[in-house]
């Protein structure tokens, strides 16, 4: 029988606007289950449980009295530790920012609530969303990373305590972690999610989004995120599309651009093989598939990328670090240490680059319904030193457009998640969301942590 914990937002929502379920009761069944799973999996920095049942309890009414605000009314969220959250700590999971409390919410944390969500808590985040591993354990295998920087998000939502959290994005860290735990991931477009709030790895890289466990959870999460947000010097004028319509908006099976450039070449052969089984079953069921060659500019994309991250990361901290230097963990001190060295001209050409990447592969993306690569080189890795490598992801994130990770199967040799990868021109997110959907229900996969339902799990 499926337990409450166990909705999706799409189920839990229908149950809540039928006065099936309340806000608080679900509210309460998630309290319960980080109880018990929170010791054994570490996703968790804050979570003010008195508040939260208030807000529930408050939301209880106005559903009698006025019905649901939106598809998410009464729905509790996981909210990644570098959003600012009025009245609630924003540690960053850091010693710089430990008792840090911000007077006032990130533009996404409020159009969440506007939409009748509940911010349950904050997750765990390697320190500023940056490369040093985190306390998170992987459900699946403790020996193994949970991925990062959105460590905690995925966790939360793999293990079923909320039904979708939020992440962000500068390298890997929606899409690996996602496809790590086996939920779904959504990197949005460059602006299409307001960042203001939101603490800073690289502003012109940055991108926010959902983790949930099922395609239709994030065109409901982006329909309340998504938005021009004057606060935002980055955010996008772009009209907002329904989102939850774009759905059911494919009409025939969709096109779809392989790349096995570079993406199977640094993939292992179990990796290889799955996802081109994965892809034959798409094929099978329709899908127009052809192999994608990539532009010239991706060979050095990855090294521009880290040229920007650097120097932007380094100039957000560059004021506290120095007189705090020794309060950042190795990883981050480096990488702000390389930002300072990094002369002006080559951040310059870096970003010059950048512009020409960005237009060759919309220009690509925009050839196809989606682009498709395997969403990780290998499973989650036996090395609780790394976060994993987010060389798939880092190029899609560098040039802004939109991608997505949906699970595909477990791995032969370790039993652990594996994804796919879709990606589409800029803000193309509905025909995204569609074409995943689609694939979605081709390759049927619902994937569980081994023990999820063990209390607590090992």
């Amino acid at each position: 029988m499926t337990q409450m914990h166990d909705l999706t937002i799409a189920s839990a929502s229908a149950k809540i606007a039928e006065g099936i379920l309340s806000p608080s009761s679900l509210v309460e069944s998630l309290i319960q289950r980080i109880d018990e799973l929170e010791p054994s999996v570490k996703a968790w920095v804050t979570i003010d449980k008195s508040t939260v049942l208030k807000t529930a309890e408050m939301l209880d009414m106005e559903l009698k009295e006025k019905g649901p605000r939106s598809p998410l009314h009464g729905m509790p969220v996981g909210i990644k530790d570098i959003y600012y959250t009025a009245g609630m700590k924003t540690t960053a999971c850091s010693k710089v920012y430990a008792d840090f409390v911000p007077t006032y919410d990130a533009t996404a944390v409020t159009r969440l609530k506007e939409a009748g969500a509940i911010v349950l808590g904050k997750t765990v985040t390697t320190e500023f969303a940056a490369g040093d591993p985190p306390p998170t354990i992987n459900p699946w295998n403790p020996a193994h990373t949970p991925g990062g920087s959105s460590s905690g998000s995925a966790v939360a939502v793999a293990v079923h305590m909320c039904p979708a959290a939020m992440g962000s994005q500068t390298g890997g860290s929606i899409i690996r972690p996602s496809s790590y735990n086996g939920i779904v991931g959504l990197k949005p477009t460059f602006g299409r999610i307001s960042c203001y709030g939101v603490i800073p790895v690289a502003w012109s890289l940055d991108t926010i989004g959902p983790m949930v466990r099922s395609v239709e959870d994030a065109a409901l999460m982006l329909q309340a995120l998504a938005g021009y947000d004057p606060k935002d010097p980055g955010s996008s004028t772009e009209p907002v599309p329904n989102y939850r319509h774009a759905l059911n908006d494919l009409n025939q099976p969709p096109r779809i651009g392989l790349i096995k450039d570079f993406f199977f070449s640094n993939s292992t052969p179990e990796v290889q093989k799955h996802t081109e089984e994965a892809v034959q079953l798409l094929a099978k069921a329709g899908a127009h598939v052809e192999d994608v060659t990539l532009p010239a500019s991706f060979a050095t994309s990855s090294d521009i990328q880290w040229t920007v991250m650097n120097v932007e990361c380094a100039s957000y901290h560059e004021e506290q670090f120095r007189t705090h230097a020794d309060d950042y963990s190795l990883n981050l001190r480096e990488r702000i240490e390389m930002g300072l060295l990094t002369p002006a001209t080559h951040y310059i050409q870096a970003q010059r680059f950048r512009r020409l990447f960005r237009r060759e592969m919309d220009s690509l993306a925009q050839q196809w319904d989606v682009l498709l690569t395997p969403t990780t080189p290998t499973a989650a890795p036996r090395d609780l030193t790394t976060t994993g490598d987010p060389v798939f992801q880092s190029p899609w994130t560098s040039c802004g457009l939109p991608t997505i990770t949906i699970p595909s199967g477990l791995s032969p040799s370790t039993g652990l998640p594996l994804g796919v990868q879709l990606a589409a021109s800029s803000f193309s997110e509905g025909r995204l969301l569609a074409v995943a959907r689609w694939c979605e229900e081709v390759l049927n996969v619902g994937l569980e942590p081994p023990q999820i339902n063990a209390s607590p799990c090992h």
